[in-house]
């Protein structure tokens, strides 16, 4: 009882706080932004792996959100909403980039051969108790997550890095619960075959 109460003001919260947003008021957006910006920038961080670029990635989110909040009708949970702009501006970007470098490097951009950015698990701070081999070993799975296909890579990163249930990331990405379930199935197997080669590493 408790819960659907709590859920209730938080719902009702929001619908003040949206209707705020979209009569234009610049505080509500302030609120807005400060109530979501880690979350949206740190999965933004999952799909780049550099700060610089989602910093960018981050602001074009909120930029997207300001222009459009008038299309939110409140037919689902204001994250959800969020969420799916931010996955989509992250893959369009990632589209856009893969392209790029094929056409200057003529090969696929997908695979073991990218950069990383060191510090994978908490990128808004800095972790003197994060020791390097733990570090490595995120490095390898982050790397092995990057070379899956665009829809597993996409539900793995939700339900790893952002705890979402199936549910929800359904719910995010548009598709059926059964969808979801298969390719975080296809994802996992996949991600096994890549790390193979990696056990006595990451172990």
């Amino acid at each position: 009882m408790s819960n659907s109460i709590f859920y209730g003001e938080k719902f009702i919260l929001n619908n003040h706080l949206i209707n705020k947003v979209k009569s234009g008021d610049t505080h509500a957006f302030k609120k807005l932004f400060e109530s979501y910006k880690d979350q949206i920038y740190n999965l933004c961080f999952r799909f780049v792996n550099t700060r610089e670029e989602a910093e960018d990635l981050c602001q074009e989110v909120f930029f997207k959100i300001y222009k459009s909040i008038d299309s939110f009708k409140s037919r689902s949970k204001l994250s959800t909403w969020i969420y799916r702009i931010t996955v989509n501006l992250c893959l369009n970007y990632k589209r856009k980039e893969n392209k790029f470098r094929r056409l200057f490097e003529g090969d696929s951009f997908e695979g073991f051969g990218s950069e990383l950015n060191e510090n994978l698990s908490a990128p808004l701070c800095d972790r003197p108790d994060f020791f390097l081999e733990q570090k490595e070993r995120e490095k390898i799975v982050q790397q092995a997550i990057n070379s899956l296909p665009s829809n597993q890579r996409v539900a793995l990163i939700l339900q790893r890095y952002e705890g979402m249930s199936i549910q929800e990331i359904a719910e995010v990405l548009g598709c059926s619960v059964s969808s979801i379930q298969s390719r975080l199935s296809r994802a996992k197997e996949n991600l096994c075959k890549r790390l193979m080669p990696f056990l006595d590493e990451i172990l």
